[in-house]
């Protein structure tokens, strides 16, 4: 396994990514591309924002990923 740094936006997608907020989580992962799927799918399962008792929209993007 590789340890890579993944850089990901968590943004409304109903404004531009560039409005979101960067994250860079640590991973274990044989290659990747493996890293940056395996970096979204957990960043999906994040619990969301609620206003008003309705959830907000919420969308991630991969923006980099490194070698750690």
């Amino acid at each position: 396994m590789t340890k890579f740094d993944v850089t990901i936006r968590r943004f409304d997608p109903a404004q531009d990514p560039a409005s979101g907020q960067e994250l860079v989580l640590p991973v274990d992962s044989p290659d990747e591309e493996h890293a940056i799927a395996s970096t979204l799918a957990n960043a999906a399962s994040w619990p969301g924002k609620v206003a008003d008792g309705q959830p907000l929209p919420v969308a991630f993007m991969a923006v980099r990923v490194e070698w750690r």
